[in-house]
């Protein structure tokens, strides 16, 4: 799975013909670990992707709202959660990975993740 967007805007397509052309957001020269192994962690993220592992269970990848921090995690528990919802995530870092570049966190024991309205 490529993280890494390879989009770019140009002035032309912002409408602003003077302006030179905007770089392109580059995840991993944003995105941090977040905690310490088996440090209990409560963050609002959005859900960015989420896959049906088989065996009934989902690994869900989701972004900490406000920054590009990315977390996963995996469930056996169908939530009805949906690529965009916002919800409040509280569980251990089991580990920091780095895919494709990007930072992220890896989390289990998350029981019961509240839906944000």
């Amino acid at each position: 799975m490529n993280l890494v967007s390879s989009s770019t805007r140009t002035a032309a397509a912002t409408g602003a013909a003077s302006r030179t052309p905007e770089r392109p957001f580059v995840p991993s020269l944003a995105s941090e670990w977040i905690g310490e192994q088996a440090e209990h962690v409560r963050v609002p993220v959005e859900i960015v992707a989420i896959t049906d592992m088989g065996h009934r269970i989902q690994r869900y990848l989701v972004r900490q709202i406000g920054t590009h921090n990315l977390l996963e995690w995996s469930s056996a528990r169908r939530y009805g959660f949906r690529v965009g919802d916002r919800v409040k995530l509280s569980g251990r870092v089991q580990a920091h990975i780095r895919r494709d570049d990007v930072c992220i966190t890896t989390l289990h024991e998350c029981f019961n993740p509240l839906r944000m309205t």
